[in-house]
């Protein structure tokens, strides 16, 4: 009985930890496949209270981030790709039928590293790539290989979104 009980009690932190950054309520996030021209495109639909928005991604992410079972993403923002050769990636992790937005910025590229055994954080940590520059912010070459460097980006369980530096 005393084991029953203590379950009890137990359950509903357990269940919160994995699930608090679903439980803020603000905009929410849709991933949708569409054809055009008889192409398959991704669309990132946004619905934040009487306001709806779309815009086309590219999957680069499709997989656990935060050791739930459940599939999250990181997308690419199409037509992103400004004159600093930075393009828009955004972190989701998927709740209850829907994405919530947990971070992202202007990076060269992103790879999620493995998990750490042993780490208290269930979250995977992001490794982001940022571009060298010249004083005048042009990207630097090695040959044609432009030069990065790596940045790694960790959940903040206070703040319930990945952070961390770059350039």
């Amino acid at each position: 009985m005393k084991f029953f009980l203590a379950i009890l009690l137990f359950f509903p932190i357990a269940c919160a930890t994995a699930v608090e950054v679903c439980d803020i309520d603000s905009s929410r996030y849709f991933i949708s496949q569409w054809a055009e021209e008889g192409e398959p495109i991704q669309m990132l639909s946004k619905v934040d209270g009487p306001r709806f928005s779309v815009e086309r991604v590219k999957v680069v992410y499709s997989d656990d981030l935060n050791d739930d079972g459940v599939r999250d993403f990181i997308f690419s923002h199409v037509g992103s790709e400004g004159s600093s050769k930075n393009r828009v990636y955004g972190f989701f992790i998927q709740c209850r039928g829907y994405l919530r937005f947990v971070g992202g910025d202007y990076f060269a590229g992103v790879k999620v590293l493995d998990a750490s055994l042993g780490d208290k954080n269930k979250y995977k940590k992001i490794e982001i790539y940022s571009y060298q520059r010249d004083r005048d912010g042009g990207v630097l070459y090695k040959g044609q290989e432009a030069l990065t460097k790596s940045h790694v980006w960790s959940f903040n369980q206070s703040a319930q979104r990945y952070e961390g530096e770059s350039e």
